[in-house]
């Protein structure tokens, strides 16, 4: 086990996508802006996903780290900083306006791995499983906020608000993890079976690159029975771990665009 002191920091970028979610969530709240509650809760909903991508991709970069790729390490993707996760127009901004303008969640963010500086086939297929993992952990954190307020007492008409926002986060966090384990590249479902399968085939997947990701994209956006899958088992998942559905939906009544 490599020593971690000194590797991992946290980026300021991080931090300040954290303060945005605090804030946003104090004034969700209490209720300072009523009529501001669509904006505060897409702001609240977008920075806080973002954040969840950073500890999606942070995940990737700490097993790698733990299963010999140090390069991880210089690369900044152990800051959790989501300028450092590869092109931040296609890994960031093209995935944040498919959830503001259709509520879908997908795949935001990548961490280059040096898959020949790794243990072996089984540290491989952990890289790639320990991203969605941190995003289920995101999203039964979420859910876990949402079910202790509500067996406490703490969900009341004024505060409704944040938490709508709360479990919409938590509902996105649930597709995305299910979309995450898709086997098809360059989706991590398939980075998990990659090592096991001949290199003929690793090879052609690898060619793929962005243009699977693009086709992806456009089932879910024009195929309506595809998303309405992901979207039932997200949902599915969500109400397993006590998610409300109609929290989340109003919820994206609110921050969704129209």
């Amino acid at each position: 086990m490599p020593r971690l002191r000194g590797v991992l920091t946290v980026s300021p970028v991080f931090l300040g996508l954290l303060a945005v979610v605090v804030v946003t969530g104090v004034l969700l709240w209490f209720g300072f802006f009523p009529q501001g509650i669509g904006v505060l809760t897409l702001t609240f909903v977008v920075a806080g996903w973002i954040a969840t991508v950073c500890v999606h991709e942070f995940c990737h970069a700490l097993v790698a780290y733990i299963a010999g790729d140090r390069a991880v390490a210089d690369s900044g993707y152990l800051t959790l900083d989501p300028l450092r996760y590869t092109n931040f127009l296609m890994s960031i901004v093209f995935p944040a306006a498919f959830l503001l303008i259709g509520g879908i969640a997908l795949p935001g963010g990548a961490v280059y791995i040096n898959r020949g500086a790794l243990r072996n086939k089984w540290w491989d297929s952990a890289v790639s499983l320990a991203g969605p993992l941190g995003t289920l952990l995101c999203g039964l954190l979420f859910a876990a906020v949402v079910v202790v307020s509500y067996l406490v007492g703490l969900i009341r008409p004024d505060n409704a608000p944040f938490f709508q926002a709360l479990a919409v986060l938590g509902f996105i966090e649930m597709y995305a993890f299910v979309l995450n384990l898709v086997p098809i590249p360059p989706l991590d479902g398939f980075g998990i079976i990659r090592p096991w399968l001949p290199y003929s085939l690793q090879s052609a997947a690898a060619q793929l690159g962005t243009f699977a990701l693009i086709i992806v994209f456009a089932a879910i956006w024009y195929v309506p029975a595809i998303n309405l899958f992901f979207v039932s088992a997200a949902s599915t998942l969500a109400t397993m771990f006590g998610i409300d559905p109609y929290l989340v939906y109003i919820g994206q009544q609110h921050f969704r665009l129209h």
